[in-house]
């Protein structure tokens, strides 16, 4: 009977943890970024100090994202964990643990700027808007969630690359370009329809429109480049 390893194990423990996390995290966006409720429009100019603060604080917390996921991305910072000893392949659950960690942070910590909304469609009085925008906003989640199964969830937060390491990258990769450019039209609709528009959204939408467009890449695989440097040793 083959025994089990402990990298095994503590990697199946650190998988199944960063999954529970993951899909609460996915939860708790979609109530943020699709909750059609009404709110009070405060017309008052706010009080530029208190107004710029919170505006600071919002863009630390994209700019900490973005920094994030570029970084943590990049072959460069795959190299560096793997040189400094920690095994390639938990490289994909520390990604994702390490984004939803921001995520959360920007779901619950965002500041509410004051002073008026950009566009306001009160929910009491276009019932049939705020239906049509909510299941829109349902069949944008739909489209996202079943890409993120084609291109094979388990593998995409490495959970799979823990139990076995000869999967082949080349695969997940291909997934992953299928189904990002449908997943991107469908978070960009989520991002822009909505009934009410806040600053703090708006300036949440348009930091994630231009970094989904312009600076998001898919890079190598942590399996690839133990792969390549394995191959490089020998």
């Amino acid at each position: 009977m083959k025994m089990v390893s402990c990298r095994h194990v503590l990697g199946w423990l650190f998988g199944l943890i960063v999954l529970v996390v993951c899909l609460f995290t996915v939860w708790s966006l979609m109530l943020k970024l699709s909750t059609q409720s009404g709110r009070d429009v405060n017309e008052d100019v706010p009080c530029c100090g208190g107004y710029f603060m919170s505006l600071l604080w919002d863009t630390v917390l994209l700019a900490v994202f973005v920094l994030q996921h570029s970084g943590m991305s990049s072959d460069i910072w795959k190299r560096l964990l793997i040189r400094v000893g920690v095994d390639g392949l938990v490289h994909r659950p520390l990604y994702v643990i390490c984004s939803c960690v921001i995520l959360h942070l920007i779901i619950y910590h965002t500041s509410s700027l004051p002073g008026p909304l950009l566009w306001y469609f009160d929910v009491d009085e276009c019932p049939k808007l705020w239906l049509a925008v909510f299941i829109l906003h349902c069949l944008m989640w739909l489209v996202i969630c079943a890409g993120a199964v084609a291109a094979k969830p388990m593998e995409l937060i490495g959970l799979k690359q823990l139990y076995t390491a000869d999967i082949q990258s080349e695969d997940i990769m291909q997934s992953k370009v299928q189904s990002r450019h449908v997943g991107v039209v469908a978070f960009l609709v989520i991002l822009w329809v909505h009934m009410a528009m806040s600053v703090e959204r708006f300036l949440l939408a348009m930091v994630w429109t231009f970094y989904l467009l312009f600076g998001h890449r898919t890079s190598p695989s942590a399996v690839y480049i133990v792969a390549e440097t394995k191959s490089k040793q020998t």
